[in-house]
C-alpha cells in the first residue's frame, strides 16, 4: 500500500532531524576531544614559571608546575563573585595541596572611582602582613563602600574590624607610600594586554576567558597530574 504524501513528508523530516542530531552529537564529542589552541599550547610548551620579582601577592608552593596570575579590580562585581564563590575551593583543593601557585595583581579599572582607595588600603594592610585578610574584607563587603562618596571611611572600618594598627594604616593611606606597588601591578597587566577583570595569566600566557574552579582544576590536572614528579630544579 502506498504511503500517503503527508506521511512521506513526516518520515523525511524525522530522518533529517535524526541525521542532524547525530551530526551534532559527533561534532560535540570531537570538540571535547580536541583541545583549543590555547590548551594545546599549555599542554605542549615548556612550563615557564612567571617571575615577577616583588610584584603582586603570592600563595602556594614555589615548586608548583602551574602558576596562575589574577588581575582584579576591587570594585568589579565579577571579581567579588569569583573571590566569594570560586576561590575558597581553588585555595583548599589546589593551592593548599601544593599543585597550584596563585598570584594576585592589582588592576584598578579606569572609571571605577572608588577602586583606587580599596587597592591602596589592601596594600597598606600588606605592610602589616594582612593583605589577604583585608582583600577578603574588601571584596566580601563591596556593597558597603563601592557606591559611597567617601569610600575611605567604610574601608577604614574594615581595617579596624580586621585588627590592623590604625595609626600605621592611617599614615600609610595619607602618605600613599605603597601606591607604587599598585601602579607596578597595573603596568604589568597592561604589558600582558589585560583590559577587563578578572583576567588570568596561566604559566605566562593570558587566558582568553574568565576561569572558574572546574576549568582551573582541569588545567592543573593536565599540566600537573596527581603523582607526577615535581619539575627539575634549574641548573
Amino acid at each position: 500500500m502506498a504511503v500517503p504524501r503527508p506521511m512521506k513528508i513526516f518520515y523525511f523530516a524525522l530522518g533529517l532531524i535524526t541525521v542532524i542530531g547525530a551530526f551534532l552529537i559527533v561534532r560535540r564529542l570531537e570538540q571535547r576531544a580536541v583541545p583549543s589552541p590555547v590548551s594545546r599550547t599549555l599542554l605542549t610548551d615548556l612550563v615557564t614559571p612567571f617571575d615577577p620579582g616583588a610584584l603582586g601577592h603570592a600563595l602556594g608552593s614555589d615548586s608548583a608546575r602551574v602558576e596562575i596570575i589574577e588581575f582584579a579590580d576591587f570594585e568589579c562585581p565579577a571579581c567579588a563573585r569569583f573571590a566569594i564563590l570560586q576561590f575558597p575551593d581553588i585555595y583548599q583543593r589546589l593551592i593548599a595541596t601544593g599543585r597550584l601557585k596563585w598570584r594576585f595583581m592589582d588592576f584598578p579599572l579606569q572609571g571605577h572611582t572608588n577602586s583606587p582607595a580599596a587597592h591602596l588600603a589592601t596594600a597598606c594592610a600588606d605592610e602589616q602582613g594582612r593583605f589577604w585578610g583585608m582583600m577578603e574584607q574588601v571584596l566580601n563587603r563591596q556593597n558597603d563602600w563601592a557606591l559611597e562618596r567617601q569610600p575611605e571611611r567604610p574601608i577604614r572600618g574594615l581595617a579596624q574590624a580586621l585588627g590592623l594598627d590604625l595609626s600605621r594604616y592611617d599614615s600609610c593611606m595619607e602618605t600613599r607610600r605603597v601606591q607604587s606597588m599598585v601602579d607596578a601591578d597595573y603596568r604589568e597587566g597592561e604589558r600582558y594586554g589585560v583590559d577587563a577583570t578578572p583576567s588570568f595569566v596561566v604559566n605566562g600566557r593570558l587566558w582568553p576567558t574568565v576561569l572558574d574552579y572546574d576549568r582551573i582544576r582541569a588545567i592543573v590536572d593536565s599540566l600537573a597530574p596527581v603523582g607526577a614528579a615535581p619539575p627539575a630544579a634549574p641548573r
